[in-house]
Formats: structure tokens, sequence, C-alpha cells
């Protein structure tokens, strides 16, 4: 059985138009929202729609989308947002691993509990961090890029409930001394030197805490939750929207 399913997995990397099974549902749409499958072509999101693996999720000005996975956990989407689905592994109601991408926009998840004993993973990554959680429920805003092509400036990550680990990346750039050490040094193989490197470290984000990823200023500022950010537009559209806590 292992082995049959790896080879389906196989085969749906080598042909992205090859149909994956339904992840999720929409419950709740409010405005304009479409998926794009990967070697597909993009269509309108409906309520009742399915969302899959490899989709690439787009919502539309002064829209919200709510989610629903097949393990229960709930995601919501802010206008101008667009998220891509990478891995969405379920077995049944039971979650093996869960991770996107958060290009830009406003992301809110409600997560549920992995089983006992489980490694079951679920996380949102930015340009600018990686968020990880087992169950919890949390927030995760990506700046829009300056310019076309350029990275994600910021990232906020708020936690309403239970823990996330944070990992922050940004970008450092060598100190004089740091340059001229580099000039010195001779590296072996066809391999090019920069003057710059990303630095990666954890954060545990307990309730009612947040995290602000700032790449221009190259700092992640933790503090208290800001609630007039927890309190926007999209804030207010999740608070009618979450239903019960995290099962």
């Amino acid at each position: 059985m292992k082995r049959l399913r790896g080879t389906w997995a196989v085969l749906a990397g080598l042909l992205p138009g090859l149909a994956f099974g339904a992840i999720g549902r929409v419950e709740v749409l409010e405005g304009t929202a479409s998926r794009h499958p990967m070697g597909g072509v993009s269509r309108p999101l409906a309520v009742g729609a399915d969302v899959e693996v490899k989709d690439t999720l787009e919502v539309g000005p002064k829209s919200n989308l709510k989610l629903t996975l097949n393990d229960g956990s709930v995601l919501m989407l802010g206008e101008g947002s667009q998220l891509f689905i990478n891995v969405a592994d379920f077995e049944g109601q039971e979650r093996k691993g869960f991770v996107a991408r958060l290009g830009l926009g406003k992301l809110w998840a409600s997560v549920k509990k992995a089983l006992a004993g489980s490694d079951a993973k679920f996380e949102v990554e930015t340009d600018r961090a990686v968020a990880g959680v087992r169950g919890t429920r949390f927030r995760v805003d990506a700046a829009a890029p300056t310019y076309m092509g350029a990275l994600s400036p910021r990232t906020l990550v708020q936690v309403a409930e239970g823990q996330v680990q944070v990992m922050p990346r940004m970008l450092v750039r060598s100190t004089p001394l740091e340059k001229a050490s580099k000039e010195r040094t001779q590296v072996p193989g066809p391999q090019e030197v920069t003057q710059e490197q990303w630095t990666e470290r954890i954060i545990q984000l307990q309730a009612d805490r947040q995290v602000v990823v700032d790449a221009e200023l190259g700092t992640a500022k933790v503090g208290t939750l800001d609630r007039k950010v927890a309190g926007d537009a999209f804030g207010r559209f999740v608070t009618r929207n979450q239903g019960p806590k995290t099962p």
C-alpha cells in the first residue's frame, strides 16, 4: 500500500495537470476569489467548491474567504491574499502534514490538534518567516512587495490561542571587516561568494503575543498583540466566522 501511494505521489509530481483529491472546501465567500491549479486554468470559487493541493488561491478586492480542511482545521484569507498550498496530506480526517505559502495578504488559521504522538505539522511560510503549529489559532500578514519581483518586506504573526513556533528570516549584510576577510579567503569549487547571508532563529510565541519581522530594519520584534490589527476589517470577518475554540 505504501509503495502504491508513493507511485501516485510521483505521478502527480510528473503530471501537473493530473487532478488531486480535494483537501478542503469553501465554507464562506464574501466577494470574489479564485483557485489556480498547477498546470491548469484559473477558476472562480463559490461556496461548496473544493480546493486541492498545489492550488494557488487568490482573493479579490474587498473580499474574504473561509475554507475548512479535511481534518476540520479552518483557514481564512483576506482581500488581495495569495496562498499556494504546497503540501496537504490527509488520511480521512487525520492530518499528516500541511504546508502553505502566503505570498501576500492576510491569513487566519484555527488548527485542529494532531493526535497524541503524531508529528503532523502545520506550517505557513512567507518570504520573511515560517510559522509552525500543532493546534492553535493564529494570524499571519505578509506585506505586498514594493516592486515587481521583490520579496515581501514584512511579516506579522499574531497568536490568539495556544503556541506558535516562528522562524524569522532576515538578510544580514557583512561588515567591512568581514568583507575584507572574505576577499582574502580562497573558496574551493565554482561556487559564488556573496556578502549577504540569511540568518534564522526560533521564537516561541504564546497566546496574546506577536512578532513583526521587518527585512528593511533587519529585526524581529516580539511584543503584546496589537488589538488594532486584530480588529481590522479582516479581523472582524474572522470574528463573525471563527466558531468555537480549537478542537
